[in-house]
């Protein structure tokens, strides 16, 4: 069972660099602290913006309703997410913008965590982003964060 985790990241890992290519190009500030969703404010727990910071994600991290991940990719593509040791539910939002603002274009909510590689359920977006931010779910439940909402990133 262990054994096959490393084959199944590494799968995913080829696949991701096969289908984004492999070249790594940020634009933009990469020391983001905050992000806003209409006039709410959100700090920023941690950012991803490498390869081994976005398959880690959120794994085996102590989540809370202020935890938040940003993840940061390169370019605009369909970047799908996995639970995987994650020690809490999330929601997850796919958002298509620049190095200042976006707008969110795929939502997950409570996106069910898992322990085993083989029954880990694959969150696949159905529209191009450049960014995810991964709260535990519910976490913005208050901001009532929906599709098309206008994002800023500070």
């Amino acid at each position: 069972m262990k054994e096959v985790l490393p084959i199944v990241v590494l799968i995913l890992g080829v696949l991701f660099v096969a289908y984004h290519g492999s070249s790594v190009q940020q634009s933009g500030p990469m020391n983001y602290s905050s992000f806003t969703i209409g006039n709410r404010s959100f700090a920023i727990t941690y950012v991803a913006t490498n390869q081994s910071s976005w398959e880690s994600g959120l794994m085996n991290k102590t989540i809370s309703n202020a935890t938040t991940m940003l993840f940061i990719f390169p370019n605009q593509g369909i970047y799908p997410f996995w639970m995987l040791d994650t020690y809490t539910n999330l929601d997850m939002y796919w958002i298509r913008g620049n190095a200042t603002s976006g707008r969110i274009v795929y939502i997950v909510r409570n996106a069910t965590s898992c322990f085993n590689a083989e029954n880990c359920e694959i969150y696949t977006p159905n529209a191009a982003a450049n960014y995810v931010i991964e709260t535990k779910a519910g976490a913005l439940q208050k901001a009532s964060v929906e599709l098309n909402d206008q994002v800023g990133f500070k």
